[in-house]
C-alpha cells in the first residue's frame, strides 16, 4: 500500500494552525479565525480547508456548528528548548543560553530530539536543510562515522563555540567534518584534532517556518 504524500506547505501549515487551535480552546477554530492565525485572507483560508477535506486531513460533519473535524487527531506535543549562540565554557542547556522553548510534533523527528537549533548559511544545502530551519540534535556525544552532527568548533575570531551541523568522518586520527553543498571551494571540510572539537548530537529532522500570504 502505498504511503500518502506528505501536505504542501501551504496546507501542512493551515493543518498546523488547525491542530494548535484545537489543542488549545478544544474546538475547530472558524474559517475567519484560521484566516487569522495564517496572517492570509478569508477566502484563501477557506480554500485551504477545502483542499485538506479533499486530502483526507479533515473531514466535515453536515448541519453541525464548527462541524471541521481532525481526521487523525493531533499527537501530544514536545515542548523543546531552541539554543542560541554558544559561549566557550557554557553548557548547551545554560538559561542564558536557551532563547525559548518551542512545542513541536515529534511525528516530524526520529530520533526524538533533545533541543533545536536555527540554522545560519546554506552549507547543508544539499540535504535539504536551508537558513532558518530549526534543526532537531538527539544528544550523542559518540556518533557514527558518517553520521550529520551537531559539534562545537572554535570561531577563529571570538574564541567562542559555533554551533554547526556537517556530516561527521575520521581521517588518520583527526575529526573531518563535511558541508552537504556543491561548492566545495566556499564549503572546504574542515579538519581538526579531536581535542578541538565536541561532538555533541546527531540530527533528528527540522521544522522550516511557513509564511502563508
Amino acid at each position: 500500500m502505498n504511503e500518502p504524500h506528505p501536505l504542501p506547505p501551504r496546507q501542512a501549515a493551515a493543518l498546523a494552525a488547525i491542530e494548535r487551535h484545537f489543542e488549545r480552546h478544544t474546538a475547530m477554530p472558524t474559517v475567519r479565525e484560521l484566516a487569522q492565525a495564517l496572517d492570509c485572507s478569508v477566502r484563501a483560508a477557506a480554500e485551504l480547508i477545502e483542499k485538506l477535506v479533499q486530502r483526507g486531513a479533515l473531514y466535515k460533519v453536515p448541519g453541525v456548528s464548527r462541524g471541521l473535524r481532525l481526521t487523525t487527531p493531533p499527537a501530544p506535543r514536545l515542548r523543546l528548548p531552541l539554543v542560541g549562540r554558544i559561549a566557550a565554557g557554557r553548557p548547551i542547556l545554560a538559561a542564558d543560553q536557551v532563547e525559548d522553548r518551542l512545542e513541536v510534533d515529534p511525528g516530524l523527528f526520529r530520533p526524538r530530539p533533545d533541543w533545536l537549533f536555527r540554522v545560519q548559511g546554506w552549507s547543508m544545502r544539499n540535504l535539504g536543510v536551508l537558513p532558518g530551519d530549526l534543526v532537531g540534535v538527539r544528544e550523542d556525544p559518540d556518533p557514527s562515522p558518517g553520521a550529520v552532527v551537531a559539534a562545537l568548533v572554535p570561531d577563529p575570531h571570538t574564541g567562542d563555540r559555533l554551533l554547526t551541523l556537517k556530516r561527521y568522518r575520521r581521517r588518520g586520527g583527526q575529526v573531518v567534518l563535511l558541508s552537504e553543498h556543491d561548492d566545495q571551494v566556499e564549503y572546504a571540510p574542515q579538519v581538526y584534532a579531536p581535542d578541538a572539537v565536541q561532538l555533541i548530537g546527531v540530527y533528528a529532522g527540522l521544522i522550516r517556518p511557513v509564511t502563508v500570504p
